[in-house]
């Protein structure tokens, strides 16, 4: 009897010692981590196979208020196999919210989002929420049975006290297709938080690198086709980052040291690896490199037996908008596939005057379909520019004409309606300066070439973004007033008070002009002052003094000017 007891008792132990270990391993447990969940350093595989059909992965956008719409259109005869991923931005790890989510009209159990205060959910939870860095989060759907081919639309919606806007949505579907290819496939879900020191430099360590490995043998005779799909959250066009495949770097058309380069915080991209495919334990690298911040959430490789080539691709429509210099606008597109095969993982680019100015990707496009892509612009300067879309433009795709992948030019008239961005260096706001002529400088921004910057209506000179003018100071309060002008007359307007003291040799010697101009000392702020100065109460501080620094024409002009803005300023103060 004793000896019995003694067995169940090392049984228990030991099926504990086993339940605690699984909890541990476990990939669908959904618990916060800085630097990456489920797992620091590597995507998990959630699903892998083979299927006559294929794989489809579309999505994106960018971030974006909720409610957040995603259209999609899945091909085939049936679904095997599909998951929803929403992408959300929570401001910091310690708030908190929840995410709503209706897929094909089917309402989904309110999910709450934790942040730093998830300490785990039950195993095989759906869905499963990834929250890493400051509050990142990659929520994944098992949508298998919710769904079916043909057109499908996802809703996300947030609320609570997270920032709740959404990075975008991907739909990740295995379908069936009797007059399919045979497609061997591997799809791995994570959030990974690749990171510098911290935009304040108060982290102790760097996170550069991440994987996703495709394990299992490939036969390389027998495809014909390999495409692989990545999404990344918090990028930023300009950082460096780099994405490597069998070691071997990756190339997004001639860009290939700036993956994650979205200016929408989402980057969706496709690449063909068919050349680079190893017989055994493929392997995919992200590399931070110089980003502040990057999330890779998703990999997705997929093989296919069929010969790609009776597929053809043409840009079969162009929707212009009125254009707006320094803004974010939007272009769409209509691609369409002429030929009889379906075309997979080929990019779209927007040429302004022949220069690539957004690009998008097109996960896949049948055999006589089309579909609407959108392409964000930013342009740098009004005027005129010639646009055209170029589909399949890194030509990683064989088809039955390679002549008619572009549009003809559109000429379309970019519109100036955003002020100067103005600033003033120097002399500081409240800084004490020696009475006489002092050179006031700063820096002036446009997208308008015809831009002009008067400082107490004496005209500044121009040297790129730089600007510098010599103006008149008494002694006592002195008002300084910075007017900027475009082409298109939109107009910034800056001032600051200064304070003119004698100079050491006599102040009933002052005297103002070339002869006697004195050169201010390089006065700056200390770096960590954060409030500013009330502009309010030291516009209308003793008006008197800088109404004398000019003539009564300037008197006039600057008055006009200052009452301007004392009464938006107090407007402004009222309104909040």
């Amino acid at each position: 009897m004793l000896l019995k007891s003694k067995k169940l008792r090392i049984f228990s132990l030991y099926l504990a010692g086993l339940l605690i270990f699984f909890t541990y391993i476990s990939p669908c447990l959904a618990t916060y981590n800085f630097e990456g969940s489920p797992e620091q350093d590597e995507l998990i595989e959630v699903t892998s196979g083979t299927v006559k059909g294929g794989l489809y992965i579309d999505g994106g956008d960018g971030l974006k208020k909720t409610p957040y719409v995603q259209e999609f259109n899945v091909p085939g005869d049936s679904v095997v196999w599909a998951k929803v991923y929403v992408g959300v931005w929570g401001g910091t790890e310690a708030k908190t919210g929840t995410l709503d989510l209706s897929v094909g009209g089917k309402e989904f159990e309110s999910q709450y989002l934790e942040g730093k205060a998830d300490k785990g959910d039950v195993e095989g939870q759906n869905p499963a929420v990834y929250c890493s860095g400051h509050g990142v989060y990659w929520i994944a759907y098992d949508v298998s049975s919710d769904i079916s081919t043909g057109p499908l639309k996802v809703e996300a919606k947030t609320s609570g006290d997270i920032d709740g806007r959404v990075y975008g949505i991907i739909l990740a579907a295995v379908y069936e297709d009797k007059e399919g290819q045979d497609t061997k496939y591997w799809v791995e879900e994570g959030n990974i938080n690749l990171h510098g020191k911290g935009w304040s430099e108060g982290l102790a360590s760097t996170h550069d690198e991440a994987y996703a490995k495709f394990s299992g043998k490939v036969d390389l005779d027998k495809y014909k086709s390999a495409n692989l799909a990545v999404v990344y959250l918090c990028g930023t066009p300009g950082l460096k980052d780099s994405l490597y495949f069998n070691d071997l770097q990756l190339a997004d058309g001639e860009n290939k040291n700036d993956i994650a380069n979205s200016k929408n915080y989402f980057d969706f991209k496709f690449f063909d690896v068919l050349d680079l495919l190893a017989e055994d334990k493929n392997e995919l690298k992200f590399q931070r490199d110089e980003e502040d911040y990057v999330h890779p959430v998703l990999a997705a490789l997929s093989l296919g037996t069929g010969e790609e080539g009776s597929s053809d691709l043409i840009v079969s429509g162009l929707s212009v908008p009125l254009l707006y210099a320094g803004k974010d606008n939007k272009i769409k597109a209509n691609i369409k596939n002429i030929g009889k095969d379906s075309a997979y993982g080929f990019q779209a680019a927007l040429y302004a005057d022949e220069e690539i100015v957004s690009t998008a990707s097109i996960s896949s496009l049948s055999g006589g379909k089309s579909k609407t892509i959108e392409f964000n612009w930013k342009p740098t300067r009004d005027g005129e520019q010639a646009l055209k879309v170029y589909v399949d433009y890194t030509n990683n795709k064989k088809e039955l004409c390679e002549v008619n992948n572009w549009n003809t030019p559109v000429l379309a008239r970019i519109v100036d309606l955003t002020p100067p961005e103005l600033e003033i260096d120097y002399p500081g706001d409240g800084d004490s300066v020696d009475a006489g002529y002092i050179t006031v400088s700063g820096m002036v921004k446009d997208t308008n070439r015809n831009l002009t910057v008067d400082v107490n209506g004496h005209p500044a000179q121009l040297s790129g973004e730089s600007w510098s003018a010599s103006v008149p100071v008494l002694t006592g309060p002195n008002t300084i007033i910075v007017y900027a002008v475009d082409g298109e007359n939109n107009t910034a307007s800056e001032f600051i008070v200064v304070d003119g003291k004698a100079s050491s040799i006599s102040e009933s010697k002052q005297s103002f002009g070339p002869d006697n101009e004195t050169e201010p000392g390089m006065i700056t702020r200390a770096e960590n002052e954060t409030e500013p100065y009330n502009q309010t109460s030291l516009a209308g501080k003793n008006q008197e003094s800088w109404v004398q620094a000019g003539s009564p024409e300037l008197c006039g002009k600057i008055g006009f000017i200052a009452a301007v803005l004392i009464a938006g300023l107090r407007k402004r103060r009222k309104l909040s």
